[in-house]
């Protein structure tokens, strides 16, 4: 296989949607407030947290997909208007990426108050139903206290002055934003996770291994356990990933350019002790490398470990803790 097929590969599997349950409820949801909104005209609003790479772009551009615009002669329809919150986030800045997804084609120009007025009447014009902000946690980490109540009340104005379903997608800390602003607070009461550990019938090693097994459907290249039992390789994919979507998707990418390059048939704990040491831990060797037969099982937490700052220690229900 050729450099080009194997980039192209990679690309594929990048695009894949990441089909696990908390995914699908959030997804669920958004179609819910959408479903809503059309029957009743009632505006129903919806937090989703995740870390980084557990699926909230890639629910936006399912829900994009789905949810196409129909470009005019005089102006988009946009049912679902989705909009990055960029670093930046005071209320000019956040205005003008709103303008910009709605192909205002002078986003920057005029005051808070004239691209206020733009956002609302372009917002109306255009039937936007639902609204999707993603990485809004951008507008937590701007300035301090007082800059995250100004920002929060002009969005919860705005919000409210649409009037449509409005969806706030961001890192976990996003939470502390709605802390800042009670109205806005109130008006995301509903909160879903983007995170292993929530099941009440399978433990998070069990929830490991099904998307690791999914997520291997769309590989062109076949998972095998090796010596080790199906059982037995959810516990080290949960140690070796700390539970976190993000990471089984990035031993699974990393494995995959490695057997392309190296024409290897299969991806088993070989191949994945080696990525998980190259992209996940250099010092993960040895017995500290979960796909190695010496391996302790324990968490990866302690001191100078990838997972020490981890942000999952309420939800933990691994059968090998």
């Amino acid at each position: 296989m050729n450099i080009n097929q194997i980039y192209n590969e990679l690309r594929r599997f990048d695009e894949e949607y990441i089909p696990f349950p908390p995914f699908v409820a959030a997804a669920n949801a958004v179609e819910a407030s959408l479903a809503l909104y059309r029957e009743t005209g009632l505006a129903q609003h919806l937090l989703v947290l995740g870390e980084s790479g557990t699926g909230k772009s890639s629910l936006c551009s399912w829900i994009n997909q789905k949810y196409p615009r129909d470009i005019l002669l005089d102006r988009d329809i946009v049912p679902a208007l989705i909009t990055v919150i960029p670093p930046a986030a005071t209320i000019a800045a956040v205005a003008e990426a709103i303008l910009a997804s709605l192909n205002d084609p002078s986003p920057s120009s005029g005051s808070i108050t004239t691209k206020t007025f733009r956002v609302i009447k372009l917002c109306k014009e255009c039937r936007v139903e639902i609204v999707l902000f993603d990485e809004a946690q951008h507008i937590h980490d701007r300035g301090q206290w007082a800059t995250h109540y100004m920002v929060g009340d002009w969005l919860k104005n705005l919000i409210d002055t649409i009037g449509v379903p409005t969806v706030f997608l961001g890192l976990p800390r996003l939470e502390q934003l709605l802390q800042v602003n009670e109205q806005l607070r109130r008006r995301f009461s509903k909160r879903l996770r983007l995170a292993l550990g929530q099941s009440d019938t399978e433990t998070i090693d069990v929830e490991c291994l099904q998307l690791f097994m999914t997520l291997g459907n769309c590989l062109p290249r076949n998972l095998t356990s090796g010596q080790y039992s199906w059982q037995e390789m959810g516990a080290r994919l949960y140690y070796a990933t700390d539970g976190r979507v993000a990471y089984i998707k990035k031993l699974l990418s990393s494995a995959l350019r490695y057997v392309l390059e190296m024409d290897i048939e299969k991806i088993g704990p070989e191949e994945l002790e080696r990525v998980f040491t190259k992209e996940v831990w250099a010092e993960g060797l040895g017995a500290l490398n979960p796909f190695n037969a010496e391996f302790e099982f324990r968490r990866l937490d302690r001191g100078s470990e990838p997972f020490q700052f981890g942000n999952f220690n309420n939800i933990r229900r691994s059968a090998n803790k």
